[in-house]
């Protein structure tokens, strides 16, 4: 989808004064998804060694939770941190001391000799993966920009969806090879060399660190701090709490986590007042987009991370499938993701944020699947069964994850994108922490006594838990249609595919009835053509002749709204118009156009701006509006291409004469 580019308080720049764009931009961008794709990996890579760590270091199922959650947690509770160091210290070079500390701790989980170093090796992982995350983002918004930053960001997300998946299916065959003896232990020492690799290849590639300018803005420690205890009184009472048996210091943990986000809030609206630099800016919260966002990225996240945890219990715990077994059963998902991840982007033109919808719709319907087949088979499943269901999750995955990330920063201030970049994937990893901890505590609440329980008894936990994901997605579905109409698309995104006659149509029925029918298909109508229009102002080029050859030809894509014009005047006059507040803005920005280009000495200063756009107005949509005159005085059709080229090079000598004399 397109990022916005330009907004009211930014004026249009030209083409011939952006930046050129890095010609080694797609190296980079392969170069930091290799970190991106280790991260992501390493989050569900320990799924299917959770039998093999369970045996090997004598851990119970708590234990191995809070393995895959340390992870995560840290991850989470640090990715804002880790994007305000790359502002202090530079991208390149938190980038490879993340990849570097992020193999280094890879190489104490592979050789951890009991559960508690495993943890606090896991909870390292992801406290540097959390430095090498926010680079990939920043290092995007910087070396792409418009459709290519669009397809750079639905790369990434198409990393991030297989990736979850993948690590499944790669950690399945190293535990399975056994590779020397070493067990589950490869799933971590495989990161080494990649790692490295990875880092080398980052020194080579990505840009130059630039010497920071002015003042270098200080770490908020204690919001680092707060939030983190804040993560932590929250998930591991939820990890350990079933097994631990609730003491009380766990739940005295869960009841601080209120007062602690509380004066976390408190502190950094403190902070901010006082000329500081928060960690969190909180007053991003009014953004709508925002707010919704967070609460879509936490539930879709918690039923996928938890759904998959819990699979991986069920077919290796409950069935006592092979770690290779177990990967090729999730396979289908894989492709489900993969192929969707690719597809994803291009229908987001066609149906706008609701690609999401459809993605949660089509999750909730796999996971009900994948609960009827596992309810229905018991303990007599042999995997294949689960294929299609498995496959339309993926699916589901696919579609709802490569457009997340970018939905959300299309309907917030492009001057934020940094910071709401950073806060949706710490919720990713909020939910993911979530339903790591919630969802096998319903399955074991379903289960029952583990020691005493049968393989049936898992399918049928698991199938009676699966439905909670179902209902998870169908949440975030819900909440899609919550996020705000983005600045670069129309509340519904399949009026900017309606042929002319269908918008003509809509203009029609709505100026008939005077205003009583069609008005949301009219606002609709009406925003898209604002945008559009705001775009053309943005791309028009500096020439002042130019400038008017490309506003008739872009032109040509409004004729049902200059018909609508034409026949609204001759209802309205000169009176007030419908929505004439959300017309005059865009107005406006075209007179001060008009005016910037006047103080580059583009443009005759002596000239009336005001005038200049509407002059410039009726040059460009004459011909169009009154088509008969222009027949009867050039003898030829204004959409002929002779009268088409004769027209273009008349404006474009009226353009060269409004410069200065």
């Amino acid at each position: 989808m397109d990022l916005i580019e330009i907004n009211e308080s930014t004026p249009p720049s030209s083409g011939s004064a952006a930046a050129i764009p890095d010609p080694k931009r797609w190296l980079v961008l392969a170069v930091v998804l290799i970190g991106m794709f280790m991260a992501v990996v390493d989050g569900s890579i320990v799924n299917v060694a959770i039998p093999a760590i369970r045996s090997d270091l004598h851990a119970s199922f708590g234990d191995v939770e809070l393995v895959v959650a340390a992870y995560t947690l840290a991850y989470g509770a640090l990715l804002v941190t880790g994007g305000r160091l790359g502002d202090i210290y530079s991208r390149k070079r938190l980038f490879i001391l993340g990849l570097v500390g992020f193999t280094a701790a890879s190489a104490a989980c592979g050789v951890a000799p009991d559960i508690t170093v495993l943890v606090i090796a896991r909870a390292a992982q992801g406290a540097t993966g959390a430095l090498v995350f926010p680079q990939v983002l920043a290092i995007i918004q910087v070396s792409f920009s418009g459709a290519e930053r669009a397809r750079a960001l639905g790369v990434m997300g198409a990393v991030i969806g297989i990736g979850a998946i993948a690590g499944q299916i790669i950690g399945g065959s190293l535990i399975s090879a056994d590779l020397f003896g070493l067990s589950w232990r490869p799933t971590f020492l495989i990161n080494l060399p990649v790692g490295l690799l990875g880092a080398v290849a980052a020194a080579l590639v990505l840009p130059r660190a630039d010497a920071p300018t002015g003042p270098r803005p200080r770490l908020d420690g204690i919001g680092v701090v707060l939030s983190s205890a804040a993560l932590l009184c929250v998930a591991l009472p939820l990890l350990s709490g079933r097994e631990a048996g609730w003491p009380g210091w766990m739940l005295a943990m869960l009841a601080a986590a209120v007062p602690i986000t509380a004066g976390f809030l408190a502190y950094e609206r403190h902070l901010a007042g006082r000329g500081g630099t928060p960690l969190l800016d909180v007053t991003l919260f009014r953004e709508r987009a925002l707010r919704v966002g967070l609460g879509i990225a936490i539930t879709a996240f918690a039923a996928t991370t938890g759904y998959l945890f819990m699979l991986a219990l069920y077919l290796q715990v409950g069935l006592g499938f092979s770690p290779i077994d177990s990967g090729i059963v999730y396979s289908p998902s894989a492709i489900g993701v993969f192929t969707m991840s690719l597809v994803a982007p291009r229908l987001v033109p066609v149906l706008g944020r609701h690609v999401l919808s459809v993605g949660y719709a089509v999750s909730a319907v796999g996971f009900l699947t994948v609960a009827t087949i596992a309810a229905a088979a018991g303990a007599e499943v042999h995997g294949w069964e689960l294929a299609p269901a498995l496959f339309v999750v993926g699916c589901g995955s696919g579609l709802a994850v490569t457009p997340l990330v970018g939905t959300i920063l299309s309907g917030v201030n492009p001057r934020d994108a940094g910071a709401v970049s950073g806060m949706v994937a710490t919720a990713l990893q909020i939910g993911a922490a979530l339903g790591i901890a919630l969802l096998p505590m319903v399955m074991f609440g379903f289960l029952g006594d583990q020691a005493r329980a049968h393989p049936a008894d898992y399918a049928s936990a698991f199938a009676r838990t699966v439905p909670v994901c179902a209902g998870l997605v169908l949440v975030a579905c819900a909440l899609v249609w919550r996020l705000p109409t983005t600045r670069t698309q129309s509340a519904n995104a399949l009026i900017e595919r309606a042929p002319s006659w269908a918008a003509a149509l809509g203009y029609s029925l709505y100026l008939a009835s005077g205003g009583r029918v069609g008005e949301a298909i009219f606002r609709d109508l009406l925003g898209h053509t604002i945008e559009r229009r705001r775009k053309v102002l943005h791309d028009a080029p500096d020439d002042p002749g130019e400038f008017i050859a490309y506003h008739y030809a872009e032109g040509a894509r409004d004729q049902a709204w200059l018909n609508f014009l034409v026949r609204e005047a001759l209802a309205v006059g000169d009176r007030e118009v419908p929505h004439e507040a959300e017309r005059r803005p865009v107005i406006a920005l075209q007179i001060d156009e008009i005016r910037r280009r006047q103080a580059l000495g583009l443009i005759d200063p002596r000239l009336d701006p005001e005038l200049v756009r509407l002059a410039i107005f009726a040059l460009t949509s004459y011909p169009r509006i009154l088509r008969q005159v222009t027949r009867m005085t050039t003898g030829l059709a204004a959409s002929d291409a002779a009268f088409d080229a004769r027209w273009t090079a008349f404006l474009r000598d009226i353009g060269h004469r409004l410069g200065p004399p």
